[in-house]
C-alpha cells in the first residue's frame, strides 16, 4: 500500500497492540514496511515517508505508546525471570536500539532491589538457565559432564565464577537460593 500518515499510523498502531517495542525498534519496522512501500510505488519519496514516520512516532511518544524507559524496565525484568545473562540481556537490548548505559543502570538497579546484591542477579538467573537446561545440581542422571555443563554456561553469557558456584551447589544451597527467586 502507499504510505500515507493514516496509513503508518495505523499499521503501528496495529503492530504496538501485538507486541512491545523501543522506539528506535519500531523506526526500523516501520522503515521495512516504507521500504518495501517505496520499491512497489516508485513515485513515492523515501524521505518524505521517513519524515512521516517520525510525526507518527512523536504522536505515540506522546500518547505514551512508546516509552523507552517503561519498555526497557519491562525487559530486564522479563528477561532476568527466563535465566537470561547481564551479558545476553545488554545484547538483546542493544539489538533493540537501548542505549547501554541506560541497560546497564537499569539492570544494577534491578538486581538491587530484586536480589540482595548487584552481583546475585546474575547467580539466581543462572540457577534458573541451570533448571531449564537440567545442568549442574539439576542433573539427576548425570547425562552432562561437568565441562560440557561449564561451556553451556560460558556460552548463554555467565562468567567462569557465577558457572562454577551454581553447577557445585548443593541442594541445601540451591534450597536457600530457590526460595528467593521470585
Amino acid at each position: 500500500r502507499k504510505i500515507s500518515e493514516r496509513y503508518l499510523y495505523n499499521s503501528g498502531l496495529a503492530y504496538l497492540q501485538r507486541f512491545t517495542s523501543s522506539s528506535n525498534n519500531f523506526r526500523k519496522v516501520m522503515m521495512r514496511k516504507i521500504d518495501r512501500s517505496c520499491k512497489h510505488h516508485t513515485d513515492q519519496v523515501r524521505e518524505e515517508c521517513q519524515e512521516l514516520l517520525e510525526l507518527t512516532v512523536e504522536k505515540f511518544e506522546k500518547a505514551g505508546l512508546l516509552n523507552d524507559e517503561e519498555y526497557l524496565r519491562g525487559m530486564v525484568i522479563s528477561l532476568r525471570r527466563r535465566g537470561l545473562s547481564s551479558r545476553q540481556i545488554d545484547m538483546r537490548l542493544r539489538m533493540k536500539g537501548l542505549e547501554q548505559e541506560n541497560i546497564k543502570q537499569e539492570l544494577q538497579e534491578h538486581d538491587l532491589s530484586t536480589y540482595d546484591t548487584e552481583y546475585n542477579g546474575d547467580v539466581y538467573a543462572a540457577i534458573i538457565f541451570a533448571r531449564k537446561k537440567k545442568i549442574g545440581p539439576y542433573d539427576k542422571v548425570e547425562k552432562y559432564e561437568p565441562q560440557k555443563a561449564l561451556a553451556m554456561m560460558g556460552r548463554a553469557g555467565y562468567d567462569y565464577g557465577t558457572a562454577k558456584k551454581v553447577l557445585e551447589m548443593s541442594e541445601d544451597d540451591l534450597e536457600e537460593y530457590q526460595n528467593n527467586i521470585y
